[in-house]
């Protein structure tokens, strides 16, 4: 699997290539840019708490100048994680109409999907255009508005997002072993790490994290290291999570084959446990003690990544105050007196996103790696409280 080192966080050290017109370009707000802006941070803002409440939570803690583009980079996940060959049913009229475009043209819904955000990315870093109207869609229209006021964006990182999630559709949610989950969490969830890291180093948020940064190289590796485990340890959560969705409507199974085949466990057989195609009261029992078994051995790599993150996260606080002592700036040294365990808010707030994570896996243990459990169907409700300690606490 792939780790990415300090080379990726350098990149948000340094001025975006794309965003070079904004400054230039950059004027004074008119009441219909205020009220368009507006506008989209209601719409943005109103589906993350209905479709994923965590990140929604979790907004409240990124820096205000940077806040609105969190929600629109957490909102682009939930869009792309919507898109699928046709619809949620293999055999809806909208996948069959899918597979015949496919079969006809070479080409389905999901590539067109694909392309039309894909080009609208293009459009949001290369267009020399302050008219976002022209956007049309809300969280393009956060983007542009991030990369006019000067906030760092990274194009990259939306294009890694984009073609690892097309192959994951391509390859039908299907995973050989448990490193390919890993790739996908890198090539997915991380990069979304990535961006919220550099957004909040641009220079007007936070230029105490970027002077931290530049002052040890370490440092620098220790951040991007964290922000991978934890997108790792993401994605292999969301298959566990996701497993009935994928089973249930598109017969499609997410844990890593070679697990399952060590446990004697067949695709089938889980596919007739979740449609409920079994009465036999034995049959279920062995199914369900195997599916826990290959549960189990998936969710502990997703907690070795947490564990892994949590120790980089030790060290770096560790290793702050030598990189303060060990410098000549004297602004820096001032600064990092407000720091709450030794670790600013630009770059500690980017990893709270592996709380939902740390949460759900704790439920997974608690409840014995039983999926089937009535108790995974509530939602979860400690991630207000336990997000609000661990600010304070700087844990994750």
């Amino acid at each position: 699997m792939y780790i990415p080192n300090s080379m990726l966080l350098s990149k948000c050290l340094k001025p975006n290539q794309f965003k070079s017109f904004s400054y230039i370009n950059y004027r004074h707000y008119s009441t219909n840019y205020d009220q368009l802006i507006q506008n989209s941070i209601e719409n943005v803002s109103q589906l993350l708490e209905k479709n994923d409440r965590s990140s929604y939570i979790l907004a409240q803690y990124i820096p205000e100048p940077a806040r609105n583009t969190f929600l629109a980079i957490r909102a682009f996940n939930l869009e792309i994680n919507k898109i699928n060959e046709g619809g949620q049913n293999s055999q809806s009229v909208a996948s069959k109409a899918s597979k015949q475009m496919s079969q006809t043209m070479g080409i389905s819904t999901a590539d067109l999907k694909f392309k039309f955000w894909s080009d609208l990315i293009l459009r949001i870093f290369t267009e020399d255009s302050s008219n976002l109207k022209e956007l049309g869609e809300p969280i393009a229209i956060l983007l542009r508005d991030a990369l006019q006021k000067g906030l760092i964006l990274d194009i990259s990182f939306f294009q890694k997002f984009l073609q690892t999630r097309r192959l994951f559709i391509k390859d039908n949610a299907s995973f050989q072993n448990i490193n390919e989950i890993c790739s996908y969490g890198e090539g997915t969830y991380s990069q979304l790490n990535y961006l919220t890291q550099g957004l909040l180093l641009s220079s007007s948020i936070s230029p105490s994290s970027v002077k931290l940064l530049e002052s040890s190289s370490s440092l620098q590796a220790n951040i991007t290291d964290i922000a991978a485990h934890i997108g790792q340890a993401t994605a292999i959560a969301s298959m566990i999570t996701g497993l009935k969705y994928y089973a249930t409507s598109k017969n499609q199974i997410t844990l890593p084959i070679d697990l399952m085949t060590k446990e004697n466990l067949s695709q089938e057989s889980i596919l007739k446990l979740f449609s409920g195609n079994i009465s036999d009261e034995e049959e279920i029992k062995d199914i369900s003690d195997k599916l826990k078994q290959v549960v189990y051995n998936t969710a502990i790599v997703a907690n070795d990544h947490m564990l892994t993150a949590q120790k980089k996260l030790k060290d770096f606080k560790s290793e702050v105050p030598d990189t303060i002592g060990n410098t000549s700036d004297q602004i820096l040294k001032k600064q990092s007196k407000n720091w709450k365990g030794n670790i600013p808010d630009a770059l500690f707030t980017p990893l709270m996103i592996g709380i939902p994570t740390s949460l759900y896996l704790k439920k997974l243990e608690k409840n014995d790696f039983d999926i089937l459990n009535l108790n995974f169907q509530q939602p979860e409700w400690r991630l207000a409280w336990t997000s609000f300690k661990d600010y304070y606490q700087r844990k994750i």
